[in-house]
């Protein structure tokens, strides 16, 4: 059966508009959003076959982590880009939501996590691999990311990666960024 995408949208919505005001403060806010998140994609999920419709559910998954991630400690954030990123395994955009949302997180000692920090560099890998073409790499600003690599390494404590990146960045392009974390690894000794 073909998935109804302007019903799974419309579905979405009477969601998003269920929780607009919600500002998990409250006893079960985190519990309650989490189990309406998992029940309606548990509708949807499966149907989702075609690349539109799995386009489509891939932004409502997108939406989904963003909002836990950037109002809660709670560790299903996530899992909802990870379902996103199932969705659309190939998709450069996915991943770059979804390092949006980890790029203050893993740089702060209070929450990153060592999984964290793998997907913000699984993220940084995958955009910086596939932007093969001159309007990819331009779109996505390469060299930055090659920046943020380098920063994520950085508050990993891998100094050596995060100087490559550094590097690297400076040999695309001069930027200012790049150039700040190199002398921020050579402060450290490599």
């Amino acid at each position: 059966m073909a998935m109804n995408i302007q019903k799974m949208k419309e579905d979405f919505q009477e969601f998003f508009d269920k929780y607009k005001n919600c500002d998990f403060e409250g006893p079960t806010d985190e519990k309650d959003y989490v189990a309406d998140a998992d029940e309606i994609l548990a509708r949807y999920e499966g149907m989702a076959v075609s690349n539109e419709e799995k386009q489509a559910l891939s932004e409502q998954c997108v939406h989904l982590g963003c909002k836990i991630m950037m109002y809660t400690d709670n560790i299903n954030g996530p899992k909802y880009y990870h379902r996103a990123i199932a969705l659309q395994p190939d998709e450069c955009s996915v991943r770059w939501s979804y390092y949006t949302t980890l790029e203050e997180i893993v740089e702060n000692e209070e929450y990153a996590t060592p999984e964290l920090i793998q997907d913000a560099v699984s993220c940084l890998t995958f955009i910086i691999e596939h932007c093969e073409t001159p309007e990819l790499q331009e779109e996505y600003c390469v060299r930055n990311r090659y920046t943020d690599l380098g920063r994520v390494y950085m508050a990993a404590g891998d100094y050596a990666k995060a100087k490559e990146c550094a590097q690297k960045s400076l040999e695309i392009g001069y930027t200012e960024s790049a150039y700040q974390l190199l002398d921020r690894v050579l402060a450290k000794g490599v």
